[in-house]
């Protein structure tokens, strides 16, 4: 099974969760930022539109208690780029393409463990391919914005 993976994501190992997040499964949701997550059951992935915004999520899962990294490696989550994959070495995920409901001129970046074999891709409750971030997907280089 797998997560879908648009703009910047944090994926998060769903067993870090039950075991060290403050609260436990339903303080996590009670403090979810907002309505992009979805789960296979051993991964977790809310997307965010800014690096800024995945930045203060990442924040508030340390505070609750999960680990970003230990040297420089993904320990209980990681941010992934849709287009690039992971922003800091995973052992326990893999980041790839495919095509959602074998359409292969319906392109998604996702996310699974590296025990998964199963093909079943999760995605947020209402999301659309058609209207997604994986169908209309615009990289801006930073030095672009400036020159609007």
């Amino acid at each position: 099974m797998a997560v879908l993976v648009e703009a910047i994501s944090v994926v998060i190992r769903c067993d870090a969760v039950v075991k060290a997040y403050r609260g436990g499964i339903e303080a996590f949701v009670a403090t979810l930022p907002n309505q992009s997550l979805c789960s296979d059951g051993e991964l977790a992935c809310l997307r965010f539109m800014t690096p800024q915004d995945a930045q203060k999520y990442a924040e508030q899962l340390e505070i609750c208690g999960l680990r970003h990294k230990a040297e420089d490696k993904a320990v209980d989550f990681v941010v992934v780029d849709q287009l690039s994959g992971f922003c800091s070495p995973c052992n326990w995920a893999v980041f790839g393409k495919t095509d959602w409901n074998n359409n292969p001129e319906w392109p998604i970046s996702v996310c699974n463990a590296v025990s998964d074999v199963n093909d079943t891709v999760y995605v947020p409750d209402g999301w659309i391919y058609k209207s997604s971030l994986s169908a209309n997907c615009n990289y801006i280089e930073n030095d672009s914005i400036y020159k609007i």
